[in-house]
């Protein structure tokens, strides 16, 4: 019995030693963890004999990188053309992607043709209208407003919304469903952090349940073939905007048109990539400080003339903003976060007055 003991004893002992108490100051969860490099021990077999170190293995130095043949001729057709690559100095940020950035933005430009709504889908739906559609953008706008959410949410909101009616018709008292659906999915699609299906039933006064907004997201989502990466104004606007080097103000107006253009379903008619072209045209026109130059030509692959139609649509839109019941945008636009650009002189000047009536 006394060795017995005597072994429980030492075992005892053996376990305080292996499980120690906490220190006082323990180490913070994310602070002072550093992966120690541990300097290489001797190994030895049993029977002694040492294992040989590997031998030492060398590369060849690779020889400096110079640009291809195809690099140098795009460089001579820039200059022979008065272009400047714009993309040139944007190598050493992985995240610009100036290796592929042109062949990205000449495939969007091809998939935008494959999303493009038809414009004369409200023929075809038998309780809803154009004007019960701006109702409801305009709407969204105060509710993207109210969350928080960002720019790609709104603009892929509307394609959503159109896409859908464009296939599917919808009864009058399902429209804001529609609406609320289309920017949940838009949400957990561009958004970090999406606003949950409570909230939209809240911001909808409980007009809709959890369980029939879920069940639209899932008709909408088999409806639209879960397809929702179709190219924006956003993302054209913003290459047109390096390429002409334009000021916040002149890119901020552009934005501001581009809004107006979501309201309006004559609007639907004109690509993404017009769109955005003809909101810096004219930005540009009403500023005064730089015309169409060689360089916005060629990155938004539109001249002047192809975009008079898509301008002076605009322009009406405008000239109207004031007289329209539907204000959020030029509210939105009011405040110093747009720096006050609905409040600028020139919306309400002769060059868009001269713009709308050529419209008309």
């Amino acid at each position: 019995m006394a060795t017995l003991r005597a072994r429980n004893l030492q075992m005892e002992g053996e376990t305080k030693k292996v499980f120690k108490k906490p220190t006082a100051h323990p180490r913070p969860a994310l602070g002072n963890i550093i992966n120690k490099v541990r300097e290489p021990q001797a190994v030895e077999k049993k029977n002694h004999l040492k294992i040989a170190e590997p031998p030492a293995v060398t590369h060849d130095v690779p020889d400096p990188i110079t640009a291809s043949p195809e690099a140098m001729d795009m460089a001579e057709a820039f200059s022979e053309l008065n272009i400047d690559d714009i993309d040139n100095n944007d190598f050493d940020n992985p995240q610009l992607c100036a290796e592929y950035v042109k062949e990205i933005y000449k495939y969007i430009r091809e998939q935008e043709l494959n999303y493009q709504v038809d414009p004369n889908y409200m023929k075809r739906q038998p309780e809803i209208n154009e004007k019960m559609r701006a109702i409801l953008i305009d709407w969204l706008i105060q509710v993207h407003i109210r969350f928080g959410l960002l720019a790609e949410t709104l603009y892929l909101t509307v394609s959503i919304i159109d896409r859908y009616l464009s296939v599917h018709a919808v009864k009058k008292c399902d429209l804001q469903l529609v609406g609320v659906t289309a920017m949940l999915i838009a949400s957990k699609y561009e958004e970090m952090y999406a606003p949950e299906v409570r909230d939209f039933v809240y911001i909808t006064d409980n007009t809709y349940s959890s369980e029939r907004i879920r069940k639209m997201e899932v008709e909408m989502l088999k409806e639209l073939n879960y397809m929702f990466g179709n190219p924006l104004c956003l993302h054209f606007l913003r290459r047109n905007s390096k390429a002409g080097e334009v000021t916040p103000e002149i890119h901020t107006m552009a934005k501001f048109l581009m809004e107006l253009c979501l309201v309006d379903y004559s609007m639907l008619k004109y690509p993404p990539s017009m769109i955005a072209a003809s909101a810096l045209y004219l930005s540009i026109k009403l500023y005064e400080i730089t015309t169409w130059t060689p360089n916005l030509k060629h990155y938004s692959t539109y001249n002047d003339t192809e975009l008079t139609s898509c301008i002076e649509r605009m322009a009406v839109l405008v000239s109207k903003m004031e007289a329209s019941k539907h204000k959020a945008v030029k509210d939105k636009y009011s405040s110093s976060k747009f720096l006050r650009i609905s409040k600028e002189a020139s919306l309400r000047g002769d060059i868009i007055k001269k713009l709308a009536r050529a419209e008309n």
